[in-house]
This record gives structure tokens, C-alpha cells and sequence, in this order.
């Protein structure tokens, strides 16, 4: 690791440097209290790096998830439309047959209701021509 670690840099208000900043904690002053020191820094900055990597990683892998369920969820969607279109389509034709069949059966109620009319006047007609011989 670089060694630089954002803090307060000893009364200077600037960032740290572990590898080079004097341990003001060495009593002994012959570098190895200070050494293990800053080591110990070190390593604890790792750690927390690495936990923060760690949690990163969790987050990526959640999301990855998430983006996995998202893209089934589309294609299911996207299935259904299409599906949806067929019925609509079949629903569509079924209609236009139900009309040309009504259309039919009025023509067809029609003419029968003239054929019946016929009938009665041609019964009414030959009556008349019954009575009028008589």
C-alpha cells in the first residue's frame, strides 16, 4: 500500500504517511516500536480495505442477481405479449366471422319474413279470388 491515509497528520492538517512519519509513540527511539507500528497501521488499513472489498463484492453479486431475475422476468413478459397478441388476433377474426354470421341471419330473418308475407298475401289473394267467383 501506498501508506497514505487520510487523518490528521500530527498538528500539520494534512494526510498521514505510515511508511515515513516518525512514531511519536517509540519510547526507545531505535525505529523497531515504531516500525511495528506503523505495520500494525498498515495492516489494519488492509483489513479494512479488504472488508470494504468484501462488502463491495457482495453488493456487485446481489446486484448481478438482481439483473438476472430482471432479464428472466422480461423475457417471461416478453412471452406473454407475444401470446397476447396471438389471442387478440384469434379474438379479432373471431369477431369479424361473428358479424359476417349476423349480417347473414338478418339477411336470412329478412327474406324469411318476406317469403312468409308472400304467402300470406298469395293465401289472402286467393281468398279473395274465392269470393269474387262466388
Amino acid at each position: 500500500v501506498g501508506g497514505i491515509v487520510g487523518g490528521g497528520g500530527g498538528g500539520r492538517g494534512g494526510p498521514v504517511d505510515l511508511l515515513s512519519s516518525p512514531n511519536p509513540g517509540s519510547a526507545a527511539g531505535d525505529g523497531y516500536g515504531g516500525s511495528a507500528q506503523r505495520m500494525t497501521t498498515a495492516t489494519h488499513a488492509l483489513r479494512q480495505q479488504d472488508d470494504m472489498l468484501a462488502d463491495l463484492s457482495t453488493g456487485v453479486s446481489r446486484l448481478r442477481d438482481q439483473t438476472y431475475a430482471i432479464h428472466d422476468e422480461t423475457r417471461l413478459h416478453n412471452r406473454l405479449l407475444d401470446d397476447m397478441e396471438g389471442d387478440v388476433d384469434l379474438a379479432r377474426q373471431g369477431m369479424e366471422e361473428g358479424a359476417l354470421r349476423a349480417a347473414k341471419v338478418k339477411e336470412e330473418r329478412n327474406l324469411w319474413r318476406l317469403y312468409m308475407i308472400i304467402a300470406g298475401l298469395s293465401v289472402l289473394l286467393f281468398l279473395l279470388i274465392l269470393m269474387g267467383l262466388s
